[in-house]
């Protein structure tokens, strides 16, 4: 397998153009100066062993060229068409792949698809993020200074929502697209026309523009809406049933995913009712698939009111320097504290120890915190509010609670006792007979006050007393540096997925991380000249 070995001296072209590269895009000269660097022959050697060595087939591109390829794509905003052509028409682009003045593409577009493909299976995405980490910390410390924090690390974490590639729909065009795409499927294995099969397998409403102006009716009205899905209903099945009688196991495989996502759809949306009519389901399936073309993408929440479809990406930012050391992407309807058992999972890959964890409040809940306070480190975060249900009435925080002794004392001095996780409910006779209890409660006669204690009632007790002075607001006020890293990512990558799927999707922000990384690498480099 050849290697890329492009020269480390600049030519005189070269010269030329690194003095236009200080201003705008300036990143292209840094990857040229430094490029031996992030792929030095430790690196190449994991990336060709993405290759099986069998000598059979096309000798592939040298992977290094490529990765650097996937950079350079990000780091302009490209599709895999556009970076072929840029690999031509740009000196940029030439310069940093080492083949200034070439006439024709350095790589071609399915090349560069199934790199990326290798890239994901092999996890060499998350190496490259981690080329780009180490590049970061060798530029801004010492050889003292790294033996002394070699495997220290201070970071935040926080998520940003990620608008889902695939298409959003209600039951009737998700049923309908994944019919459609059926009818594609066995069109293109059988040579038959659409129309034939839709015919065949009992499916004309296929045939009209759209599922919904094939059912043609009022869809003000209860019981025509109800008579079209049922219509539908029978119909899809007709469809899957054919495919089974007709299509042996080894046909039916590229069958198989669009198969499933109309079962899948069948089983959460719909519901039989006891005179075997079908009707949409009361109420909505947990983990609810909303797109048939990407299937991982969910519905989530910004907040009560705002909602979303698609992802959350999670980063991890070290808080010492400007570097982004491990990236998560988790399914917009999970919640936050799942995104960061992977960050710590590749942060232990990079041999490194989480020391000091930042973080919002909803990752507390994440076996990470624990397993940080277990460890020795040190977790920060604001703490749950402790708001009364009206202005007038006493909050939380008016009760004394005894962590050691394990007691609750109202503001009256009634005592009760607790276990964490419990919510208590004081005397309701106490209670009724209690001067204060116009102040304390709103609860129907015969029911005391009750107050929520939380299993981590004592760390957020700690949070409570660091918000409460200036030094430790200014503690919490450092999990400000991750929150800025996702708007530098926003900026680079949008709102919106590249890709389908999570596992492509994290690709995309490795790589976006890893770009950011570079420029943080480049900046040091530049201050301590």
């Amino acid at each position: 397998m050849e290697r890329w070995s492009p020269p480390v001296e600049l030519s005189r072209q070269e010269q030329s153009l690194m003095k236009r590269l200080t201003r705008v895009r300036a990143l292209f000269g840094f990857l040229r100066l430094h490029r031996h660097e992030l792929f030095d022959e430790t690196f190449q050697e994991q990336l060709e062993g993405m290759y099986r060595t069998t000598g059979a087939g096309e000798p592939p591109h040298p992977p290094a060229l490529m990765c650097m390829v996937t950079l350079l794509q990000g780091y302009v905003g490209a599709s895999d068409a556009e970076a072929v052509e840029l690999s031509v028409v740009d000196l940029r682009w030439q310069m940093v792949l080492g083949c200034l003045g070439a006439a024709t593409p350095a790589f071609s577009q399915g090349a560069l698809q199934a790199f990326r493909e290798r890239m994901v299976a092999h996890e060499m995405d998350r190496v490259l993020l981690e080329r780009t980490v180490a590049l970061v910390r060798s530029g801004a410390m010492t050889e003292g200074e790294r033996r002394a924090v070699s495997n220290a690390l201070r970071v935040a974490i926080d998520s940003r929502p990620l608008a889902g590639a695939g298409r959003v729909e209600d039951t009737i065009n998700l049923l309908g697209h994944a019919a459609r795409s059926i009818v594609r499927v066995v069109s293109k294995i059988t040579e038959r026309p659409r129309e034939e099969i839709c015919r065949k397998a009992g499916i004309p409403l296929l045939l009209a523009p759209s599922i919904k102006a094939g059912l043609d009716l009022d869809w003000s009205d209860p019981k025509q809406k109800s008579a079209a899905i049922q219509i539908l209903e029978r119909q899809v099945s007709s469809l899957q049933q054919w495919v089974d009688r007709h299509l042996d196991d080894v046909v039916e495989q590229p069958l198989r995913f669009y198969l499933d996502a109309a079962i899948q759809v069948r089983d959460q949306d719909l519901e039989t009712t006891e005179d075997g009519t079908v009707r949409i389901r009361q109420g909505v399936a947990p983990d609810r698939r909303v797109s048939i073309e990407d299937a991982e993408m969910r519905h989530g929440r910004k907040s009560r009111s705002k909602r979303f479809d698609g992802y959350k990406e999670h980063i991890a930012r070290d808080l010492d320097l400007p570097v982004i050391v491990a990236c998560a992407v988790t399914p917009a309807n999970r919640p936050e504290e799942e995104g960061a058992a992977p960050i710590a999972e590749d942060v232990q890959h990079q041999q490194l120890r989480l020391v000091e964890l930042h973080i919002d409040r909803a990752y507390v809940n994440s076996p990470v915190v624990d397993e940080v306070i277990r460890a020795g480190g040190q977790v920060f975060s604001k703490p749950w509010g402790q708001r009364a249900r009206s202005p007038d009435l006493f909050s939380k925080r008016d009760f004394k609670i005894d962590l050691r002794a394990k007691t609750i004392t109202c503001p009256a001095g009634q005592v009760e006792a607790f276990e964490p996780g419990d919510t208590v409910e004081f005397d309701p006779e106490e209670c009724g007979a209690c001067p204060l209890r116009a102040r304390c409660t709103q609860a129907a006669s015969g029911r005391g006050r009750t107050v929520s204690i939380a299993e981590d009632e004592a760390l957020q007790g700690k949070f409570r007393k660091l918000q409460r002075t200036g030094p430790g607001r200014a503690v919490l006020r450092q999990r400000t540096a991750v929150e800025h890293a996702l708007a530098h990512i926003a900026a680079r990558k949008g709102h919106n997925a590249r890709y389908i799927g999570t596992r492509r999707n994290l690709f995309d922000l490795r790589r976006a991380a890893a770009i950011q990384n570079l420029e943080a690498a480049q900046r040091l480099i530049q201050e301590a000249a």
